[in-house]
């Protein structure tokens, strides 16, 4: 073998071997900068435990809230997570099959891990309304306190 095409062969293959490492490194990394307060073989619980839970509301609710005259209150969520910040895991959206909310944390008081993506929750927090920095457009999202995420 000739010494050029030696070398260009031992260098594409620690490319391809050092390339493939990374790849993997990037798929299994996962951040989890808060702990459970609460761990069972069923689910794990985020921020502060969350007490019994009497029922659920459905997100589309939050089309025909007012909210200039309302109270906060505190309300349970049930759906899949979906689009978690790969970041820190500060946010994600909340499917329930027939619609979709952003929600964030309380203060940031609290995150879930980055690969929780998929996974059945429980959601407690309220809806608030925001306006969105580049359009001055409202919309809703969940402020949340606590979340059950199934295992």
């Amino acid at each position: 073998m000739q010494p050029l095409k030696f070398i260009t062969t031992i260098v594409t293959t620690l490319l391809i071997v050092f390339n493939g490492t990374l790849l993997a490194q990037d798929q299994d990394d996962v951040i989890a900068l808060s702990d459970p307060v609460v761990v069972t073989d069923e689910f794990k619980v985020y921020g502060s435990e969350l007490g019994k839970i009497t029922g659920t509301t459905e997100l589309k609710k939050a089309e025909t809230i007012d909210f200039e005259n309302r109270e906060v209150q505190d309300l349970y969520f049930e759906g899949v997570l979906t689009e978690i910040c790969q970041s820190r895991g500060c946010n994600f959206f909340l499917d329930d099959g027939e619609s979709q909310v952003r929600v964030r944390f309380l203060d940031y008081a609290f995150f879930i891990p980055t690969d929780s993506s998929c996974k059945k929750t429980v959601v407690r927090g309220d809806f608030v309304q925001k306006e969105d920095e580049e359009t001055g457009e409202p919309f809703v999202e969940i402020l949340s306190t606590a979340i059950k995420i199934y295992n």
